[in-house]
């Protein structure tokens, strides 16, 4: 596993699948778990290269990308990469920190028009904002 990569995502378009990029295996694993119990289908890496790996070969409605990352890397730097690619530009991105966030952070988060969440924020708030940035309403 050179990039910790973990796909199980299910084709089925009812359910839509979210990347999850975070190098702690406990946040991964408890993302997977809302999501899929949320009808969300959830790919996960650890790392940005990982990241990049599965947005090429895995469609996904949106990316949940933790900002800071052990090799330095950040998910500012997928988000980057992301808008570089015509089919991944408007892919709803949510940065995830447990971190305070630079000005020059903020400022680059703001010019992508991002979301920002705490950790730790619940995961409840996070999939309601995943159903209002895709459509999607569970409330029938």
């Amino acid at each position: 596993m050179c990039h910790s990569v973990q796909s199980d995502s299910n084709t089925n378009p009812e359910y839509p699948t979210v990347l999850v990029l975070d190098d702690e295996p406990f946040v991964r694993h408890a993302a997977r778990r809302f999501l899929k119990g949320s009808g969300y289908g959830c790919v996960e890496a650890e790392t940005v290269d990982g990241a990049i790996e599965l947005l090429r070969t895995t469609p996904v409605i949106a990316a949940m990308l933790d900002m800071r990352l052990p090799d330095g890397r950040t998910g500012l730097d997928v988000l980057t990469d992301l808008r570089q690619v015509p089919e991944f530009r408007e892919i709803p991105v949510l940065i995830v920190t447990g971190s305070i966030l630079t000005e020059a952070e903020k400022v680059a988060i703001a010019k992508q028009r991002r979301f920002v969440f705490f950790k730790p924020e619940g995961f409840s708030t996070i999939v309601n904002f995943l159903d209002r940035l895709t459509g999607r309403d569970h409330s029938s």
